[in-house]
């Protein structure tokens, strides 16, 4: 068994525990497993007409932010996240991109969006759902969507129908409400809507810009703060979620779904 097992909680809730946790979490590439291919992938399974107006919730530091922009060149998109050092660099790459004109990070709630109802062609939502359930986050979101909108989301998915004892032990501890694609497609049904499409992201989207970055991240941590509880807190369990993925990769993933009211 690795070391670091038993891992302590990492509370959030501490100022200082937070801002250790972002320099590991929000400092790198993407706030979560995927890729500019992935949402440009699901962006081609939206029905309808390019969207025009674009929500992107939980939007981190912004990379799907960025490659919805590219992939939507007529779109302005407003890219909402709870966490102002997280909205600071995708307003920082937005600018840097060149897209300021079009998109706009603020700081904000994304069970509460600042957008007028009907508003929204498209919302969109990359590793962030599970902070409300699939099933409420849609039913808060319906009422946003404009005429024919759809919803873009990935969550945490089973990918084979048992799993090794340690690695659901570890999953029910850390994000008990995992599923497999059957599961999700039935909570977006209870929510009112259907699933056009789902694609499961590959072992790489969780290496290619989060696992190897937060590597470096996690070696940086190790070296400045070396007798602090709260680092070692933080540092213990990014390598449990690294172990986890290196050996039982097979068993999980991240499901991409785009779907629509019914």
């Amino acid at each position: 068994m690795p070391d670091n097992q038993d891992a302590p909680r990492v509370d959030l809730s501490d100022p200082h525990t937070l801002e250790l946790f972002l320099e590991v979490y929000g400092t790198l590439p993407r706030a979560g497993p995927g890729g500019t291919e992935h949402t440009l992938r699901a962006l081609r399974a939206v029905p309808g007409p390019p969207p025009k107006t674009v929500l992107d919730l939980g939007c981190g530091p912004g990379a799907q932010t960025l490659a919805l922009a590219g992939g939507l060149p007529e779109a302005r998109i407003l890219a909402v996240d709870i966490l102002p050092a997280m909205v600071e660099v995708a307003h920082q790459r937005i600018v840097d991109a060149g897209l300021a004109d079009r998109v706009t990070a603020v700081v904000g709630d994304m069970s509460k969006p600042p957008v007028a109802a009907r508003s929204q062609d498209l919302i969109w939502s990359e590793g962030a759902i599970y902070s409300m359930g699939v099933a409420n986050a849609l039913t808060r979101w319906r009422p946003l969507l404009a005429s024919a909108g759809a919803v873009a989301f990935t969550e945490s998915i089973w990918t084979q129908t048992s799993q090794p004892d340690e690695l659901r032990t570890w999953w029910q501890s850390e994000y008990p409400a995992i599923t497999d694609d059957a599961g999700v497609r039935a909570a977006v049904r209870s929510a009112g809507f259907e699933t056009i499409e789902s694609f499961e992201l590959p072992a790489s989207a969780w290496w290619n810009g989060y696992y190897e970055p937060m590597q470096a991240r996690i070696a940086e941590l190790k070296n400045r703060y070396p007798s602090d509880p709260a680092a070692s807190a933080v540092v213990a369990a990014a390598e449990r979620e690294i172990d986890m993925h290196r050996r039982y990769a097979d068993f999980y993933s991240y499901g991409f779904f785009i779907v629509r009211p019914r």
